[in-house]
């Protein structure tokens, strides 16, 4: 049986794409491209906005169109939320829920050596029984040079901010075993993976939930005691579940690179509390200068939306404001988009479209000027990069407060090596990150 995957969304989600095709395989089944002839094509979803719902539809189109004959799987967050609207598609045999991933190979096996057609088969468990973290066993695969390598840890929300669906899409928090975890980044490093980050729905609340006896920074406790040379980074931090003294502990971990997503979403105080985000823009602003205290260039990145109903031009205003107070690395803008089921898609005073469209262009070019005056304060500097791939006759990699830089792929007339790490000068801005001079090997 040949089987093809399409995935969309977040890391969370390629994470188990990559278990569902370890499973598999481990079952005799052949792994190839999406865009190649399948006898079955999974493709696991995202619903974070209307855009990626109607995305899942055009990928469940397409692969039907690649082989008539295939068994189309569609799971993910789309699959969970919305599961008889995705049965409903003429083209799609099985839908799978979240919480149900690590059956998917037996559930398509059986279905296709029954060779049934009687519709698309249901496998959806409801939020309140999503109570067992899933275990999709250790995934360890890693392909050839690859240097970066993600682990899942935790499970599911229960924050519900007022623009979101995935506490509803991924259920209530639960945690991975810590021993599991360690298993599988040893495994990970031993297949030469120099770094690990660690990633989940909502990677603050490793932890939180009642009973746990390991936290987020006992877990980075644990790794970075690990006896190798490689360095650790989290997908992202919620400053609806950490503060600033919660922050101050988990960055001192030696391994932990001086990097941290930080979704801020909004900078005006009024806007965020609409959005259930639990914390004001001073707040917020607490945790930046105490990451800054701790590395003046430590790096900080987030997640903002525009748009949001009743957000004034005041309220715009703060959020340019806190873009220039946080200097941050990077800021991903985002145009509000309302979700059927969520709080904010029946709040009144809707942002008209091409007011959103605006204030997303006009924050996007501040944050790309921000972004141009953080890369200035860390030249001259000495940074550690892990190489990664050449381009255009440069070695890319990225600092480890998640700068990307570009070194000369040949210096002194010997090639500089993927999958090592360097330690290198930042000498100006250049494309995307920072034009570097190499100055030794580690």
């Amino acid at each position: 049986m040949r089987v093809a995957f399409h995935t969309l969304g977040c890391k969370v989600n390629h994470y188990e794409t990559e278990a569902m095709r370890e499973a598999f395989v481990s079952r005799g089944a052949v792994s190839v491209g999406e865009e190649e002839a399948a006898d079955v094509y999974i493709v696991n979803t995202c619903t974070v906005t209307n855009i990626a719902d109607r995305k899942s539809r055009q990928y469940i189109r397409r692969m039907k169109k690649i082989n008539p004959d295939a068994l189309i799987v569609v799971t993910g967050c789309y699959a969970q939320v919305e599961p008889e609207e995705v049965a409903a598609l003429p083209e799609v045999d099985m839908v799978v829920g979240n919480g149900q991933k690590s059956r998917i190979c037996g559930l398509v096996l059986e279905r296709f050596e029954s060779r049934q057609n009687s519709g698309a088969d249901i496998h959806v468990l409801s939020r309140n029984q999503l109570t067992e973290y899933e275990d999709m066993g250790i995934v360890a695969s890693s392909e050839p040079g690859m240097t970066r390598a993600y682990i899942k840890i935790q499970e599911g929300c229960d924050r519900f901010c007022s623009y979101c669906l995935i506490p509803f899409a991924r259920g209530p928090v639960r945690s991975r075993d810590p021993e599991e975890i360690l298993q599988e980044a040893r495994m990970l490093l031993d297949s030469g993976v120099r770094e690990i980050v660690l990633t989940g729905i909502n990677t603050a609340l490793y932890g939180t939930e009642t009973g746990s006896s390991c936290s987020l920074s006992d877990l980075l406790g644990m790794l970075d005691s690990i006896d190798r040379e490689f360095r650790i980074r989290l997908s992202s931090l919620e400053p609806t579940v950490v503060d600033k003294d919660d922050v101050e502990n988990i960055i001192r971990h030696r391994k932990l690179c001086h990097h941290l997503h930080l979704s801020v979403q909004n900078g005006s105080d009024s806007v965020l509390a609409a959005m259930n985000r639990r914390y004001t823009r001073s707040e917020y602003l607490d945790i930046v200068r105490a990451i800054r205290e701790y590395d003046p260039l430590y790096g900080i990145t987030t997640d903002i939306i525009v748009g949001f109903p009743g957000e004034t031009e005041e309220d715009f205003a703060d959020t340019l404001d806190i873009v220039r107070q946080a200097d941050f690395g990077k800021v991903h803008v985002f145009r509000y988009s309302p979700r059927k089921g969520t709080v904010g898609a029946s709040l009144p005073d809707a942002v008209p479209g091409e007011m959103k469209i605006d204030r997303s262009d006009r924050l996007e070019q501040e944050a790309q000027k921000v972004a141009e005056n953080f890369v200035r304060s860390n030249c001259g500097k000495t940074h550690t990069v892990l190489t990664e791939e050449i381009r255009d006759g440069y070695m890319t990699g990225y600092t480890g407060n998640y700068i990307k830089a570009y070194i000369p792929a040949e210096t002194d007339g010997r090639e500089i090596e993927a999958g090592a790490f360097f330690r290198v000068h930042l000498i100006e801005p250049f494309r995307d990150g920072a034009l570097a001079e190499l100055e030794h090997a580690l």
